[in-house]
């Protein structure tokens, strides 16, 4: 595999854990539950959890240029 900003053939893989983003609507869901709802104690724990994703990476040893695989 080889670099396609430099050329170098010097190149790991890695495997990459990127947590996933919370939306504007999922957090004013969760202010309006917290506002609004005596259940919120069970419900924020349920909305709060965001789950990963794992991606892959090449990344140069050269010049340090990252990219997906």
């Amino acid at each position: 595999m080889t670099c396609p900003k430099c050329g170098s053939e010097n190149v790991n893989v890695q495997a990459v854990a990127e947590q996933k983003k919370r939306g504007c609507l999922m957090s004013l869901v969760w202010i309006i539950l917290t506002i609004f709802t005596l259940g919120a104690v069970i419900w924020i724990p349920l909305l709060m959890k965001k789950g990963s994703k794992t991606r892959t990476y090449a990344i140069c040893q050269s010049c340090g240029y990252r990219w997906k695989v």
